[in-house]
């Protein structure tokens, strides 16, 4: 310590600092910072602990007539139980933080919105596009509607008939798409589900809704296919 302080008292850079230099000062400042961190924050740990106290409190106050047979007891328990799953379903799908994260791989919700964002766009963009095949295709469409006559202009059933196959070709990426979700929240509720008759039941219900999912698909895109806004602004010479 005095070989500290002479350091202090004879350094030009120090010296109008010594007082505030060293061990000891720094002790002083330490365990003032400690005494008014405690000052602060004393009250809201003891209200936190005395409302835990009267939890408990009443809880065993419950428990003093505590009957295993009890119906009502059973129905608590199972609804605590319920919630529970319900609250640790939705941390993983909304990523609200969870005391054992996943640091090897996405799961859950990040998962799930990589599906939506990488994995789909992936699927619609490496479809296989043939520019010579899809050319040819509209020559053979052009003259196949106009059978034994020249026709002068592209007719609207040619483009409708080379555009609704490619419509068309959108079905399989988009049920894929729901495929890999649906195991995605199946993988989800095997993590979370307490027993094999839960799991079993979620499951169900899960595998009910992809097959409502997947008709809205196929309903979407038969609304596309029925028909052909060719004023659309895409098309060239649309009406403004």
């Amino acid at each position: 310590m005095a070989a500290e302080r002479k350091f202090f008292l004879s350094h030009p850079a120090y010296r109008h600092l010594a007082e505030r230099c060293g061990t000891p000062y720094l002790q002083r400042v330490l365990n003032q910072q400690l005494t008014n961190h405690i000052r602060e924050t004393l009250p809201a740990l003891r209200d936190k602990l005395q409302k835990q106290y009267l939890s408990m409190e009443k809880e065993v106050e419950q428990y003093k007539h505590f009957r295993p047979d009890d119906p009502a007891i059973k129905t608590k328990a199972m609804l605590q139980m319920i919630q529970q799953l319900q609250n640790d379903f939705e941390r993983a799908i909304e990523g609200s933080g969870s005391a054992a994260i996943n640091t090897a791989e996405l799961s859950g919700g990040a998962k799930i919105n990589r599906l939506f964002h990488e994995r789909f766009p992936y699927e619609i963009v490496r479809m296989e596009f043939d520019e010579k095949e899809l050319r040819r295709d509209i020559a053979f469409a052009i003259r196949n509607i106009h059978g034994i006559r020249v026709g002068l202009f592209t007719p609207d059933m040619a483009f409708d008939a080379i555009v609704k196959t490619q419509i068309a070709r959108l079905k399989e990426p988009s049920l894929k798409c729901v495929d890999l979700v649906v195991q995605e929240l199946t993988n989800v509720v095997r993590t979370t589900a307490m027993k094999e008759e839960t799991e079993r039941i979620i499951t169900s219900h899960i595998r009910e809704r992809e097959q409502l999912c997947k008709e809205n698909i196929l309903l979407m895109n038969d609304c596309e296919l029925a028909y052909m806004n060719t004023n659309h602004e895409d098309f060239i010479g649309f009406a403004k």
